[in-house]
């Protein structure tokens, strides 16, 4: 643990020099990384023999604190990949492959507020044996806050509260894809796309002998989502309409060589008003549903 504070300690440093005062109520590179190891912790996955542990990590942050970063951004992701590295080592997790970090602005964060997308991958080469499948990764939404005192402009990370995320815009969103038939929900979480077929090896498993082996997917665009059928033998219809690759609403009927599923997105606090925990699918604004 000793050698994590060091690297705690060089990427404090980043910012105390030339960068320290235009950080001083932003995102801290210390609390990108403690959210990075709070994801990774979140997410590992117990095999027979190891604990398996994300690899690839996309930081989330404001336009504001974007803009913070850019100058020495190339310093601070080497400095999180080696805190990630050295993280998953005291932690004894396994890695499939290097940890792997990226950045993006998302205009739906605020100053002081940023996100760490936490996705366990096997990359390109060949999977080992007894690995799990690729996930596709949840986004937590973290603030910095200030919490100015004895140790004067020190800062903490706090998870945003469903309350506090709805006053600020953001909101929870459950994407999901029902079947009619005995109402199985499956969840699109991530960035997608999703597989449907009769094969074991799809995201959506539909075990119908109408339905072909790689029968469609699910797309999430920037725009929303898409459906696009993979050539299948009996063809994919929206709302009775046979498609090669059409945008989906919330309450479309899909049909999958006749298994029908009704495609379902919602935002926390739409309806019931409900809440839920502190995981975001994605980093969305709320808005009212367009009309069909």
């Amino acid at each position: 643990m000793g050698f994590l504070r060091q690297i705690e300690k060089r990427m404090e440093s980043l910012v105390e020099g030339m960068f320290g005062r235009a950080f001083r109520r932003q995102v801290h590179p210390v609390e990108i990384a403690k959210g990075l190891a709070k994801q990774m912790d979140e997410g590992s996955m117990v095999s027979v023999s190891r604990t398996y542990a994300p690899n690839d990590f996309t930081v989330h942050l404001s336009e504001a604190d974007a803009e913070s970063i850019r100058a020495y951004q190339s310093s601070l992701r080497d400095e999180l990949i080696q805190y990630a590295t050295t993280h998953a080592q005291s932690k004894n997790y396994h890695l499939m492959t290097p940890p792997r970090v990226r950045f993006t602005t998302e205009e739906s964060l605020r100053f002081g507020e940023f996100g760490v997308t936490a996705k366990l991958t096997g990359g390109d080469g060949p999977r080992e044996r007894g690995a799990p499948q690729d996930t596709s990764g949840q986004t937590r939404i973290f603030r910095t806050e200030d919490t100015s005192g004895d140790e004067g402009d020190a800062q903490s990370t706090a998870m945003i509260s469903s309350d506090e995320a709805k006053k600020q815009g953001l909101a929870r969103e459950t994407v999901e894809l029902v079947m009619e038939d005995g109402g199985k929900a499956h969840p699109l979480e991530g960035r997608g796309p999703w597989s449907v077929g009769r094969s074991e090896e799809n995201d959506i498993v539909v075990p119908d002998p109408n339905v072909s082996r790689r029968h469609a997917r699910l797309i999430r665009s920037e725009n929303g989502f898409l459906v696009e059928d993979l050539g299948s033998t009996n063809g994919t219809l929206l709302d009775g309409a046979p498609i090669e690759r059409e945008r989906i609403e919330s309450g479309d009927e899909l049909t999958f060589g006749g298994v029908n599923a009704r495609f379902i997105r919602r935002r926390e606090g739409d309806g019931d008003g409900s809440s839920g925990p502190d995981f975001f699918g994605n980093l969305t604004e709320r808005r009212t549903p367009r009309g069909r």
